[in-house]
């Protein structure tokens, strides 16, 4: 346990530090190209959640976030945590909790790695948005790992 809070605060601070840079290097919507027609940084707040859903719904995005690290926690104190749960989990709540200072203390997230792909421009987002898909990942991945082996083991 004591793991998962270092290593989330580590997420945390990492996704910070970074949101940092841009903000004090960019102007609000202002852009530097990576790679032509693919690859850019751009300043953005997100007043919602993925996607710009929930916009304006900061208090209600706040509390979700509170409620789902508490859930988090109550689940980890009981759980017998590998080195890969240990990853995911502090992956997830150092993303939860980057987003949720971001709304706290900005009037919204903070959001700059913004891709174009063959025409489409995908919704612009951050570390703590790429930390918190990466868990998921891996948690479905470890579940249907699961759910496969004890399928054959029937």
């Amino acid at each position: 346990m004591k793991k998962v809070c270092l290593y989330s605060i580590c997420f945390f601070l990492i996704d910070f530090l970074v949101k940092l840079v841009i903000k004090i290097n960019l102007n609000l919507y202002e852009s530097i190209v990576v790679i032509p027609n693919l690859f850019s940084l751009t300043f953005v707040y997100n007043e919602g959640a993925a996607f710009s859903i929930l916009e304006g719904k900061k208090v209600f995005l706040v509390l979700l976030g509170l409620i789902l690290i508490t859930i988090l926690f109550l689940y980890l104190r009981k759980e017998k945590l590998t080195n890969y749960k240990i990853t995911y989990y502090s992956l997830l709540i150092g993303g939860i909790l980057g987003n949720m200072y971001d709304r706290i203390f900005h009037p919204g997230v903070i959001d700059f790695f913004d891709f174009k792909l063959f025409n489409y421009d995908a919704p612009i987002f951050n570390l703590a948005d790429t930390f918190i898909v990466i868990a998921t990942i891996l948690i479905i991945l470890e579940g249907v790992i699961k759910y496969g082996n004890s399928s054959r083991e029937k």
